[in-house]
């Protein structure tokens, strides 16, 4: 069954300045409609959306109105998610009790997306919003059934949800949770990938991926002790792993993601495309 992503109208509470201020914010929210969009999920939201206030003065609705190239494309994308059916209100049953109250925050949020949203066991996604922001938000139903459900507001976090949930594999999180970094994964190759990995073991590699992505230059990356980043030279073509590969006439690379894993791939501009992961340290035994 395809995974129900509820849009969180009580997101929208006139917390922008301007109407610019909120094309800046809703970037995020634009990623995370296309990750949507490419796994083929369904948006649920409420009827009322389009009448939720972006600024003090302006509504959702007023997007209809405004011109220019540089809110063509979110226009566009926000009405064609938001427009339409299906709205979860107009169905003749509701995952939610109506006759129930629903507290999150201490704020009562019953009859609104939270509640539909943690009872058919979705996902929220929010516009940028300090209450909504990438966070695990506690429903209580009458002071004693508790949901926890995911808000997202970054593609990042609504990846790592749709891994939770198996809609994404592993490869597809990793190339999300780095898209914009000097880390790429679009070219790992799937049979040299985490399969085999324990949870401790693709922790570690996270935490050093993160570690890669936030040092400031390549530099600093050479000379890192922890990553021991190093030309791959395998001691003879016995033993070199991209021998008969589209590879083999590259320079490979790699990194320590904690002994003794690695990381292998190549560098090309500020950008290090990964292709293999090494989980024995067998190949680098020879290289």
């Amino acid at each position: 069954m395809d995974e129900s992503i509820y849009l969180n109208e009580l997101s929208l509470d006139g917390q922008y300045n301007s109407m610019e201020e909120f094309f800046q914010a809703a970037r995020p929210f634009m990623k995370c409609l296309k990750l949507i969009s490419e796994k083929n999920c369904q948006i649920q939201k409420h009827s009322m959306l389009y009448g939720r206030k972006i600024t003090k003065d302006k509504t959702l609705n007023d997007l209809r109105g405004m011109r220019g190239d540089h809110v063509t494309r979110l226009k566009s994308l926000l009405l064609s998610v938001t427009d339409a059916p299906p709205f979860w209100d107009w169905k003749e049953e509701f995952a939610q009790d109506l006759t129930a109250e629903y507290i999150c925050d201490n704020e009562d949020v019953s009859a609104t997306s939270l509640p539909e949203a943690a009872e058919d066991k979705g996902i929220l996604l929010s516009f940028p919003h300090k209450k909504y922001q990438d966070r695990v938000l506690r429903i209580v139903k009458n002071r004693q059934d508790i949901f926890s459900l995911p808000a997202a507001a970054t593609v990042s976090f609504l990846a790592k949800c749709l891994l939770d949930r198996d809609v994404l594999e592993f490869n597809e999180y990793l190339a999300v949770r780095y898209a914009g970094t000097r880390l790429n994964f679009s070219m790992l190759e799937p049979e040299f990938g985490f399969d085999d990995f324990e949870k401790e073991e693709v922790e570690d590699c996270l935490r050093t991926f993160d570690k890669f992505v936030s040092i400031h230059t390549w530099d600093e990356i050479y000379q890192d002790p922890g990553l021991n980043y190093k030309k791959y030279s395998p001691s003879s073509d016995a033993y070199d792993w991209f021998r008969r590969t589209k590879y083999c006439g590259l320079s490979i690379d790699k990194f320590r993601c904690g002994n003794p894993k690695r990381c292998f791939g190549f560098r090309e501009g500020d950008t290090f495309y990964v292709l293999r992961m090494e989980r024995d340290h067998k190949i680098s035994d020879h290289g």
